[in-house]
């Protein structure tokens, strides 16, 4: 009979060095386990004592499962490297951005500037706490007593309760991540660029010029590639870079595949991470639940590149918990597993999709209740929706009395209005069942 793995025996006797019960050293009561022990010596004494197995399994879970001491399969999870520091404890946290301090030509007779107040920037985004996911596995008395028929049993014990806890948990974070670009694309709050489904040869040389130029526009200072003012943020416009090490490129499989053997294989003599950074594939953007169903759609999503600090994802706590349950002798293991998955409104990102998403306006208001204009001039005036980032239906914009003011649509944002004859009238704009009005004055000429 195959006796008992080094690790396996390293681990079982560090838990009968620390391990007490009843004030009791479980040394006592146990043998040192060597390479020759038979693993009656373990089982014999654990089952003649029911509270000495159920401080057994409590330490053993915590000692060997937790620290993953023995060997198994675990899923490795390829967008792990986008996982932050652990969060603290607590379970709301923000992201501060400063802007750039702007520059000043130096003026030995500037007194005045001494006094002068020089206000930072400051941006805040807010995030939480939002996956406490708990992962169970019940250990009946039988299975017990099977897997202490022998060390391989044993092992094989440890293993599958192991893998299955781990694989759990780890396939939820891979696809969490995922589900972030997902979430970003369907609530239209990150950049995104329209392409075709680069699935020609043409198509595909016209996909990779479009994402080496935005490599390389990453690389200088601009406000075009984060979101914070397509979400309707304060103040100024946030100026952001990224380092080329930091930029990371997830593309969606099938594409990948065939920009690999069609294009970057033969187009390009240079290493794919020097032209487009760092590379990985998957096998869609969609977000799925427990039973495969798909939450949210990425199927329109080729890929997306962006700062690795886009990603904002952060632990708090993986832990395992167990108790015994004496109504049916089982014995009951919880791996917690408690994150924040967010990303982030200051970070370069795009999303490479094959159309835009659909977001529908909720609400509109114009930048002034009223404006006034005389009789042959013209004025602009803005209007802003909720959520900001919404994109449907398309506004339009008329004014009640034509012959005292016109409306003319210069974007779906701004109305130009221009004084026909002196005299009130309203403006109007409308996007499906929603609307919003502003009262013009129009005054006579000079």
């Amino acid at each position: 009979m195959p006796g008992i793995s080094e690790g396996l025996r390293t681990s079982l006797n560090e838990i009968r060095q620390t391990m007490i019960s009843n004030n009791v050293l479980y040394a006592s009561e146990i043998d040192e386990i060597t390479p020759n022990t038979d693993i009656g010596a373990l089982s014999v004494p654990l089952f003649d004592n029911q509270e000495l197995m159920n401080s057994f399994m409590n330490v053993l879970v915590k000692r060997i499962i937790y620290t993953q001491l023995v060997n198994y399969k675990i899923y490795n999870n390829p967008l792990k490297f986008l996982e932050g520091d652990n969060m603290p404890l607590g379970a709301i946290g923000q992201e501060i951005f400063i802007n750039p301090a702007k520059g000043r030509r130096f003026d030995v007779n500037d007194f005045a500037g001494l006094l002068a107040k020089y206000e930072s920037d400051v941006k805040v985004q807010y995030m939480h706490l939002n996956s406490d996911i708990q992962y169970p596995k019940t250990i009946t008395r039988d299975k017990l007593r099977t897997a202490f028929t022998s060390w391989s049993e044993l092992e094989n014990l440890i293993n599958g309760i192991t893998q299955s806890l781990y694989n759990g948990c780890y396939i939820d974070r891979y696809n969490f991540t995922k589900g972030l670009v997902a979430q970003a694309y369907r609530d239209n709050t990150v950049q995104i660029k329209v392409m075709q489904n680069p699935n020609t040869e043409a198509l595909a040389k016209q996909f990779l010029t479009e994402a080496r130029t935005l490599y390389l526009n990453f690389q200088e200072p601009t406000s075009d590639y984060n979101a914070w003012r397509k979400v309707g943020g304060y103040g100024k416009d946030v100026l952001t870079f990224t380092q080329p090490e930091d930029i990371v490129f997830l593309i969606r499989n099938d594409i990948g595949a065939y920009l690999d053997v069609n294009v970057l294989a033969s187009a390009f003599n240079i290493d794919k991470a020097s032209l487009l950074g760092r590379i990985k594939y998957v096998k869609d953007f969609s977000e799925r639940d427990k039973d495969g169903n798909i939450v949210v759609d990425g199927s329109k999503i080729l890929g997306i590149m962006c700062d690795k600090a886009w990603f904002r994802i952060k632990n708090q706590e993986l832990t395992v918990d167990d108790f015994y349950n004496p109504n049916n002798k089982t014995t009951q293991v919880y791996l917690n597993d408690v994150n924040m998955y967010q990303y982030s409104l200051f970070a370069n990102s795009v999303i490479f999709a094959t159309e835009q998403p659909q977001v529908t306006i909720t609400s509109m208001e114009f930048a002034k209740k009223q404006v006034s204009v005389k009789e042959g001039e013209k004025v602009q005036v803005s209007l802003s929706t909720m959520p900001a980032q919404a994109n449907t239906p398309s506004i339009s914009y008329s004014s009640i009395a034509t012959g005292t003011a016109t409306a003319t649509k210069i974007d779906e944002r701004t109305v130009e209005i221009q004084g026909v004859a002196e005299g009130n009238t309203t403006v109007k704009a409308t996007a499906g069942n929603v609307t919003a009005e502003i009262t013009v004055n129009v005054t006579a000429a000079d």
